[in-house]
């Protein structure tokens, strides 16, 4: 290594002008003088020269030589350490991930021809495909799994939430790149799939198909809990009826009540519940009719 680096020279030099032109004519023969030995300091090599043999090459020229230049052209005067090191490494990363970004960016113009010539490059995209590819075709089929075959009202919810995800990765997917597949990615990330627009469109509908189902499963479960509680509401006005025209006017109510439960759709989870309770409230209905029926008798007699 050399014993005075360029940039300590370049500090020094600066200010070794500064002081020549103050001496006037006589400053400007120092000044040749002292570069000459700054210059032959620059051209030897071995251990970086002291802080002493630096204000030796011009403390006789120019003793008023300002120590912060002289401070800071010691400074200089070392090898890059650590810190410099890794600044510049992390100068040359940043560099690199900034070209990297900017091929994969999502534009056809710019993919095209790097998948053709260097796909190795677009491997963050080619990571980003499969792994959205995969969790959408996982949650588009669990989803259906919970809305085609669900047991409460909670399945309905949990995958709407499955259904949300899965469009998110859907719309994650580069459309514009389907039907491409990078084999040198997939020859060791061991890729299942191909993207097709057919295939695309397939998962879509799906997705579609199965929104419509739980906006329909939602709705017939919101109207089976209202005709639940005019059912009650109906059956305690009853009870609660002190004459017959109170008693007809929640006979009234309970039997509309007993009509909606059987307009709740066939084909639904709800559906099938209110198949059921429709059953237990008929047969309920019928019951109060006799002891209504007495009531009445009891009330004209009255």
């Amino acid at each position: 290594m050399v014993r005075l680096t360029n940039r300590a020279f370049d500090i020094l030099r600066a200010e070794v002008d500064k002081c020549a032109t103050a001496d006037g004519v006589a400053g400007n023969v120092y000044r040749s003088m002292v570069i000459k030995r700054l210059e032959k300091l620059r051209s030897q090599n071995g251990t970086f020269a002291s802080r002493d043999e630096i204000r030796d090459t011009f403390k006789d020229e120019f003793p008023n030589f300002s120590e912060e230049a002289l401070k800071a052209a010691v400074k200089a005067n070392r090898a890059s350490g650590l810190f410099d090191k890794i600044i510049l490494a992390g100068g040359l990363l940043g560099g690199a991930a900034g070209i990297i970004w900017l091929i994969n960016l999502p534009s056809p113009m710019i993919r095209w021809p790097v998948a053709k010539t260097m796909p190795v490059l677009l491997m963050p995209s080619f990571i980003s495909m499969d792994y959205n590819y995969r969790q959408a075709i996982a949650l588009v089929e669990q989803s259906d799994q919970l809305i085609n075959k669900a047991t409460a009202a909670a399945d309905f919810d949990l995958g709407e939430i499955k259904s949300k995800q899965a469009q998110k990765h859907l719309d994650a997917l580069p459309v514009w790149f389907l039907g491409y597949y990078p084999k040198t990615y997939c020859s060791f990330a061991g890729c299942t799939w191909r993207f097709t627009f057919d295939e695309f469109q397939a998962a879509r509908k799906n997705i579609g198909r199965m929104d419509a189902q739980i906006f329909q499963q939602k709705n017939a479960f919101t109207q089976l809990s209202q005709v639940e509680q005019s059912l009650v509401s109906a059956k305690q006005e009853y009870q609660q009826a002190k004459n017959a025209a109170d008693r007809q006017k929640a006979s009234i109510n309970w039997q509309s009540a007993i009509d909606q439960l059987n307009q709740i759709p066939a084909e639904t989870l709800a559906g099938e519940t209110a198949k059921k309770k429709l059953q237990a409230a008929e047969r309920d209905f019928q019951a109060m009719g006799g002891v209504a029926t007495g009531s009445v008798r009891a009330d004209n007699l009255i």
